[in-house]
């Protein structure tokens, strides 16, 4: 009988986030190591999660190790910015995705999360947009869903 996570994919980078958060810190060699990967792969899409606040890091002598990046302090800065600093395009998310070398057949489920972790802001920023730009209030609810197939 099929179990209720049978059908959800994992990709490296889900296995390097659960790995960071079971060893709340790691070198990135050892992950390396561990997710049985090069270490320019690991390097490349460290460089990308800490870029995007999903990690910190920290060096020890010349070895850098990862860790999660707190929540709090990201929603704080976040509100300081401003929604639209805050976050960016999916052009500029595979750009800077590319830019770090991280494999393409990554950069979907990153940006996926990506869009999870910030739903919420996004949906006040396009209604913010909406309410600026006077788009009648029955009509907001259809561009939404229209905004979100595009997403």
């Amino acid at each position: 009988m099929p179990q209720p996570n049978d059908n959800i994919l994992r990709t490296i980078a889900d296995e390097l986030l659960e790995l960071v958060k079971k060893n709340k810190k790691i070198s990135v060699e050892e992950a390396s190591k561990k997710l049985n990967i090069p270490l320019a792969s690991a390097q490349a899409l460290v460089d990308f999660l800490v870029e995007e606040k999903v990690f910190g890091i920290e060096y020890k002598f010349t070895t850098p190790y990862i860790y999660l990046y707190k929540e709090g302090v990201n929603e704080a800065r976040a509100k300081e910015k401003g929604f639209t600093k805050g976050l960016i395009t999916k052009e500029q998310f595979y750009e800077r995705a590319r830019a770090r070398n991280v494999p393409h057949e990554h950069i979907e489920s990153l940006w996926r999360r990506y869009l999870q972790q910030n739903l919420t802001h996004i949906r006040e920023e396009f209604l913010q947009k909406t309410k600026d730009k006077n788009v009648p209030e029955d009509k907001i609810e259809e561009l939404w869903k229209k905004y979100l197939s595009y997403l």
